[in-house]
């Protein structure tokens, strides 16, 4: 059985209005996890035992289907812990928490934990998730758009999340495309603004990932003018607090909650339409939407290899580079080995 603990979700967080362009860089994660944790309420997860008196294993998640994959795969009965579950809107704010021994462990995309690393977040990077068709976002733009291609981009307004995945696919593909972000005008949304942004017309564009990337383009129309290779991995990854890893009980289930999740991600190959349909139920989205996604997601969870590190201290580089991080990281400091085989 499951507990649920306060959930982190932030979609009625404020917006930042259209054309409030680039903001200081460096100050604006800091701001953006406080404002997370403050609004998450997480002190709830830090209990150590619930009223059963198992231990408590805090997990973070977003709208990922994480836990609809785990219990339609049957792998969440009979766990010698309990899981507490908090909701996030996005992965920079999970990355905080993890630092700030809020939550055990998550998972998130391939760039919070380079601008994790590069705020001087204490967590670690204990597993990779290939995704199989290389691809974590989408650039979208509205079915009536002049917009055709990455270089029309050129001075329009963009909605993306700081320092999130699709950050990352936005510099590449603008970079491949002899673009800056100082070429485009990057409005900084979470992904319930950005799809507010993005419908209502106050935006040109949204860089976002699944789910909702599928329901946007069913229920909209909205047309994808690039995602994925090779301009991003597809690689995303499982995270967990350094101080949990240093607790040798805790780091024991860590280790037995990441085997679950490869355990998962093998059976949700063959039963995409159950992860699917279990997905639908545990976030409120349409069926038809979750699905879809859940069956081009395959992925292989495994070991962080050596060709992920060098891709992604690649992308710290660029960040860097176009003067998103504060300070140069290396990415394998942050790689813990030996969890999962």
């Amino acid at each position: 059985m499951t507990t649920t603990a306060s959930h982190a979700n932030h979609s009625d967080s404020p917006r930042s209005g259209p054309g409030s362009g680039r903001r200081p860089r460096g100050r604006l994660l800091g701001a953006l996890v406080a404002a997370s944790l403050a609004l998450a309420g997480l002190s709830a997860c830090s209990s150590e035992a619930d009223s059963s008196g198992k231990p408590v294993l805090r997990v973070g998640v977003q709208k990922d289907g994480v836990r609809a994959v785990l219990q339609e795969a049957g792998l969440l009965e009979d766990l010698p812990y309990e899981i507490e579950w908090a909701e996030f809107t996005a992965g920079p704010p999970i990355v905080e928490a993890a630092a700030a021994d809020q939550i055990d462990v998550a998972w998130v995309g391939s760039a919070p934990p380079i601008f994790g690393a590069a705020a001087g977040a204490d967590f670690k990077v204990v597993a990779q998730v290939q995704e199989r068709d290389n691809q974590e976002n989408s650039i979208l733009v509205p079915a009536d758009s002049d917009i055709q291609s990455v270089a029309d981009l050129k001075g329009k307004e963009i909605a993306v999340g700081k320092g999130t995945s699709a950050h990352g696919l936005l510099l590449g593909a603008l970079t491949r495309n002899g673009l800056t972000l100082d070429d485009v005008k990057a409005n900084y949304l979470a992904p319930a603004d950005g799809l507010a942004a993005f419908t209502s017309g106050d935006v040109d564009a949204w860089v976002v990932w699944d789910p909702f990337v599928t329901q946007v383009i069913e229920q909209s129309g909205a047309r994808e003018i690039t995602g994925g290779a090779p301009d991003e991995q597809g690689v995303q990854f499982e995270i967990a607090s350094a101080k949990s890893l240093d607790d040798a009980t805790k780091r024991e289930h860590i280790e037995h909650f990441v085997g679950l999740l490869q355990e998962a991600w093998v059976w949700a190959i063959d039963n995409s339409d159950a992860w699917g349909d279990g997905w639908a139920a545990e976030s409120g989205l349409p069926a038809e939407v979750t699905r879809a996604v859940a069956k081009k997601k395959a992925a292989d969870f495994g070991p962080v290899t050596e060709e992920t590190i060098a891709a992604q201290q690649a992308l710290a580089d660029a960040f860097l580079e176009a003067g998103e991080l504060p300070q140069a990281i290396d990415f394998a400091s942050i790689v813990e080995q030996g969890l999962i085989k």
